[in-house]
């Protein structure tokens, strides 16, 4: 009797060669991913998960850990916490503003708005699915500001007709009269302006629209509630004369500096053509800024972690993957801040990031890495180090190092698709652009998509051999099989599992051709068994194998990708690349278009501008029947085109680049521009002498609106600097873009509005002679 040990090794194993391996802080293990419904609440599903690992650990043998390597959980609610407490100092802020700018009656008629109108606005959310995220927190901070203008501009004017002696009833309703129509088509206007942004289709209208749906219903109900609620209690608890002029009741009021102002209004509207000028000159000033600005699509994410990407040669295998990553590891924790690094190789480790993109499973020749430190500021000193250290180290394989984009996902930074139908000399072309890609400034690695495949052995068999062996091609294919990758021969029961045994030759017996020509072959007659060599019926030739044919829209293309250094703007590379790449010349037949950080920048854009012309349409049919005059609503108009060179100035100022968020805010301050505007023209329209181009008269309708117009200005300035002061590279550019702009456009409302009235209401001589005679 022989025993299967005396003439085989028998062993328990894994598929080998495996087709994924996971290291699990340098540990070898089982990676499992979950990902919840949208619709549930991530602290409660993580609880439960969290409940079933615990269970389930209690029931595997102690040699058995399991660890939890990502809960997004953790970073979800460290988010939100930022987030409420942003929300807690705007309000603080727009507090201290409105008891400042109004007193202190007038400033808690105000702040009963916003939380009346912060709980409508969760309520819609809820009605309509809006989950409560980071977005929708950061709507509602945006909207903080903007919200109370509504309630302002009602409140200030009751406490004006209160203390002009209206008794408590009438104030009110002559108040509401007088606004609901200025303040419908201001709140209209905003809405609309913020349009574009929630109507976007695509992945950045899904990324940023639940800011702008936010905001539209804060400024809904602020319009409702401010008609209704406040307008009672402002009428109810506002008292008809004050027993002093002291701040605290009626507001800040500084005498040589409302005569200073005062005197500079009526000099714009007394010279209105000079005014004009002058105060365009701010709004050009931002519009050639822009000019000046380096364009980014979304900044980096502010996270403690960021994710390595190896590649070796196609032909690569599985374990030379593997043990280039643990080479890769070892160099990564000498650095300090490195609180662990896990590993998948083989393919894509389980998205760990909203953007990440699946681009290398079933890929032998790749592995990525999860890396988590101790706090973002260390893994952004840690990358270029990394990179530079990693390229000299490893010079076999191609290693990036990446940090974690905010935003709609791209393959990289910069990409060029070139298009054609020859594959050699689609290739030919795509090393001839990577050549001039590599030279380009701040790139550190360029791959392209064309790739060559993983070498093949050939077996060609000799018919007539194999015949008088007694063997067909099929009897041929199946033995080479079954004594290769092996044959299923039976199974054992461990347990309530079974579990499989396969025959097949060693490893040393197949490793290189040599081996695998001398390889035996067992052949079985109704007489005898014997062996043949491989070699015998067939010659070996090893040939490489073209790779798979990439296609975009049904045509073959060849995508050559580049990354850049940590902290370089992508268009600084970018602009640097197409100056280089002008100079080539494709062959005919053969067409190129950019892709990466740029495509998805213009393909969001577009998407923006898509929808402005329906917005545009709308918003002058609102303005338009809000006056009942084209000449006042091209005034408005005036307005939303001069407001957007302000928020570009405002980043310019303070040296930010111009990315989509600064794109969103533009749009913000066009609405919030619209909104003063409109309160000023209604003031306006409202006085007979004004409407007849009397300067006093339009002086007066000015200074009347300077209390609640300055607070509200300062109010949504006040609201955006909790965004401001909590940094990082993805609020900061869109804060400062609507603070900047929004107290700009001051300059606007108080200047360039009613110089530019004082323009078209200038009397007639036949007006002159009869307003004489009278």
């Amino acid at each position: 009797m022989t025993r299967l040990d005396d003439i085989a090794t028998v062993q328990r194993s894994y598929k080998q060669p495996a087709e994924q391996i996971a290291i699990i802080d340098g540990e070898p293990g089982v990676i499992v991913a979950a990902r919840m419904l949208p619709t549930l609440r991530v602290d409660k599903w993580t609880e439960r998960a969290m409940d079933l690992i615990e269970r389930y650990q209690a029931e595997v043998p102690s040699n058995i850990k399991v660890n939890v390597l990502f809960s997004q959980q953790g970073y979800t609610e460290t988010r939100l916490v930022d987030l409420s407490k942003s929300l807690i100092l705007g309000f603080s802020i727009i507090l201290v503003v409105l008891l400042i700018t109004l007193g202190l009656r007038a400033a808690i008629m105000v702040a009963i708005a916003l939380p009346l109108t912060s709980m409508l606005t969760l309520l819609l959310m809820k009605f309509t699915g809006i989950p409560i995220n980071q977005m929708s927190v950061t709507g509602l901070i945006v909207a903080l500001g903007i919200m109370v203008d509504n309630a302002v501009v009602m409140v200030d004017t009751i406490q004006s007709y209160r203390l002009k002696g209206m008794e408590k009833l009438e104030s009110a309703v002559k108040a509401v009269k007088h606004l609901w129509v200025p303040l419908l088509g201001s709140t209209l206007t905003t809405i609309l302006a913020f349009a574009p942004i929630f109507l976007s289709p695509g992945a950045t209208g899904e990324f940023v629209g639940a800011i702008a749906i936010t905001v539209s219903f804060s400024l809904a109900g602020s319009y409702l509630i401010s008609h209704t609620i406040i307008a009672g209690f402002s009428a109810r608890f506002l008292p008809s004369h004050t027993s002093s002029n002291a701040w605290y009741q009626t507001g800040l009021s500084i005498p040589p500096l409302t005569w200073a102002f005062s005197a500079s209004v009526h000099f714009a509207i007394k010279r209105p053509l000079l005014a004009i000028a002058l105060v365009m000159l701010v709004p050009l000033t931002g519009f050639w800024s822009a000019s000046q600005l380096t364009e980014q699509f979304f900044p980096p994410s502010d996270r403690d972690m960021f994710e390595i990407r190896v590649y070796l040669p196609p032909q690569a295998s599985i374990f030379a993957s593997q043990d280039t990553a643990m080479k890769v590891d070892e160099l990564v924790r000498e650095y300090d801040g490195i609180e662990r690094i896990d590993w998948l190789v083989g393919a894509n480790f389980p998205s760990f990031y909203y953007n990440l993109i699946v681009t290398d499973n079933r890929a032998p020749y790749f592995a990525q890495a999860m890396v988590k430190t101790d706090h973002f500021s260390s893994a952004n000193e840690i990358i270029p180090k990394l990179q530079q250290q990693l390229n000299s180290a490893v010079p076999n394989a191609q290693i990036l190092v990446r940090k974690l984009e905010q935003g709609p996902p791209f393959n990289a930074p910069i990409e060029l698709r070139v298009y054609g139908e020859n594959l050699d000399r689609l290739k030919a072309i795509g090393e001839d652009i990577r050549l001039i890609l590599a030279n380009t400034p701040y790139v550190t690695h360029t791959r392209e998509t064309l790739q060559p495949g993983t070498p093949k052995v050939w077996l060609k068999v000799d018919e007539d051999t194999a015949q008088l062996s007694g063997i067909t091609l099929s009897q041929f294919a199946n033995l080479l099989q079954a004594t290769l990758v092996g044959r299923e021969s039976g199974s054992i029961i461990e347990g309530s599992e079974s579990v499989p045994v396969r025959v097949r030759v060693g490893d040393s017996e197949r490793e290189n051709l040599d081996s695998l020509s001398n390889l035996r072959l067992p052949i079985a007659s109704e007489t005898y068994t014997t062996g043949v060599n491989i070699s015998t019926l067939a010659s070996l030739e090893l040939t490489p194998s073209r790779g798979a044919i990439p296609r975009r829209n049904g045509e073959r293309v060849n995508t050559i990708e580049g990354y850049i250094q940590a902290g370089v703007l992508p268009q600084t590379a970018l602009n640097a690349f197409q100056d280089n790449l002008a100079k080539y010349q494709l062959p005919t037949g053969y067409r190129i278009e950019f892709g990466g950080e740029s495509a998805e920048r213009d393909e969001s854009v577009n998407s923006l501008i898509g929808n402005m012309s329906m917005v545009i349409v709308l918003m002058i049919l609102v303005v338009v029947v809000s006056f009942n005059s084209f000449r006042l609503s091209s005034i408005i108009f005036s307005v939303a085109g001069l407001a957007s060179g302000l928020g570009l100035l405002s980043v310019y100022l303070f040296n930010y680049p111009f990315g989509f968020t600064v794109i969103i805010a533009m749009l913000g301050i066009i609405g919030l521009a619209i909104n003063a505007a409109i309160v000023i023209l209604a003031e306006l329209k409202a006085s007979p002498q004004a409407m007849l181009g009397d300067q006093d008269a339009i002086l007066e309708a000015v200074m009347s609106c300077t209390r609640h117009i300055t607070s509200t200005t300062i109010t949504t300035v006040g609201g955006f600097m909790p965004l401001i002061i909590a940094g990082g590279g993805f609020w900061p550019p869109f804060a400062v873009a609507i603070a900047g702009g929004t107290t700009l456009t001051t300059l606007i409302s108080f200047y360039f509005v009613p110089a530019s009235f004082r323009l078209f209401m200038k009397p007639s001589k036949k007006r002159l002679q009869a307003q004489t005679a009278s």
